[in-house]
């Protein structure tokens, strides 16, 4: 598991707020250590945030392993699936933190059940690997009933990435912050940490695999045109494309507005990077208006 966690902070191209990357970094170096970050209770965690008591006509449920029947059958009818995107997004779980690959199949159940009427993303996050976007934006390309992504602190980078898929974004306060678009690699030059252990290692690649791992050799050396251009630029580009078509409105005369700047909920709403600011009770309605809306489209066509 934390084998699993190292190797996509080290390897994933990061889409994450850098004022949170210290975070990481501490980590790191605990796992380096040999070091195990503290247990904890993440299903109390996730208690704790009171989903039920704040919203009427909400549904929440822990990610399992594996559930033998969609536990959302046992809702009330129209009830509404509350799906926590809080935190550093990766893409696996770890004991004190559940991944957003558990997010996603959250989504998926919720959208499968009859007696869910539409899904509300609920996101306090710096954003997190370009791992942890990948089946979170498959469940939310292919749901069938609305979603509704609520910011309840920050929404960067990866977070708005996810959050973009949505029918409306909104936040609950004007302070919010969202934004953060763009990508970055963070490369650890561990030589001379293992030089002062006594350890050296000697990399040997045949001509015919010239280019496996240049660019991150290149960079190491102080020449980062190959990463960026090959690596980074592409991704840099994926994430812009993808924004523009989710948010259509999206004002692009906006400076840094899809190139790395951060925005209060207040300007982002101005600039059509969200759609509004509401309390959860706010969002609620949102949510069934959009719904209401699909089921008159489905009523006019029987």
């Amino acid at each position: 598991m934390l084998e699993l966690l190292l190797q996509e902070i080290l390897s994933s191209r990061l889409l994450i707020h850098p004022a949170s990357l210290s975070s990481l970094e501490i980590l790191i170096q605990k796992l380096r250590k040999g070091e195990e970050p503290q247990q904890k209770d993440i299903k109390t965690f996730f208690h704790s945030l009171g989903i039920e008591s704040k919203i009427k006509n909400s549904a929440f449920i822990l990610p399992e392993e594996d559930y033998p029947e969609n536990p959302f059958d046992s809702f009330e009818e129209n009830s509404i699936a509350v799906i926590p995107i809080i935190g550093t997004m990766m893409k696996y779980r770890t004991y004190w933190s559940y991944g957003m690959d558990d997010m996603a199949n959250i989504i998926r159940l919720a959208d499968s059940s009859s007696k869910i009427i539409g899904t509300i993303l609920l996101g306090n996050t710096p954003g997190g690997s370009s791992q942890s976007v990948i089946q979170l934006e498959d469940a939310l390309r292919n749901r069938t009933k609305p979603s509704v992504g609520l910011i309840d602190g920050m929404c960067m980078s990866g977070g708005i990435y996810a959050f973009s898929f949505c029918d409306r974004i909104l936040a609950t306060n004007p302070m919010c912050q969202v934004g953060n678009i763009g990508v970055y690699a963070k490369i650890l030059n561990d030589d001379k940490y293992y030089e002062d252990n006594g350890f050296r290692f000697i990399t040997v690649v045949p001509p015919e695999s010239k280019y496996k791992n240049l660019a991150i050799k290149q960079a190491k050396e102080g020449d980062e045109k190959m990463l960026i251009e090959e690596d980074l630029t592409p991704y840099a580009i994926h994430f812009q494309n993808l924004i523009k078509a989710n948010r259509p409105n999206l004002d692009l005369s906006v400076e840094g507005i899809i190139e790395g700047k951060d925005f209060y909920a207040i300007d982002a709403e101005k600039n059509g990077l969200i759609d509004g600011i509401t309390n959860f009770e706010g969002a609620v309605q949102v949510l069934q208006s959009l719904h209401n809306e699909k089921q008159s489209i489905y009523s006019f066509f029987k």
